[in-house]
């Protein structure tokens, strides 16, 4: 399982933990990286939710003034690729954590 499974709600350590009884790492690895996104995106709102827009409902995750926009990734490759992938026609900055 996940490397900071303290930081994981039980909710989300019952999910993954049932994925892999069932024998779908695949699963269980996906469900950690959306609950290690959910984290980092927590973490980042909290410290500047006073100055940016912040919502997980819009496509990207940060608009600021001036039309910029940012997407927060937690780093992984997987992460990079995905979001890459996603927003393959939004031009976007991308902050990793």
């Amino acid at each position: 399982m996940a490397r900071c499974t303290h930081r994981l709600s039980p909710n989300e350590k019952d999910a993954i933990e049932q994925a892999l009884k069932k024998g779908e790492c695949w699963l269980a690895r996906l469900l950690e990286r959306e609950a290690r996104g959910r984290f980092v995106e927590d973490e980042i709102s909290k410290q500047f939710k006073h100055l940016y827009n912040f919502s997980r409902n819009k496509g990207v995750d940060v608009e600021v003034p001036g039309g910029y926009k940012y997407e927060i990734l937690s780093g992984t490759d997987s992460n990079l690729a995905r979001h890459g992938r996603r927003m393959a026609g939004e031009f976007f900055r991308m902050l990793t954590f």
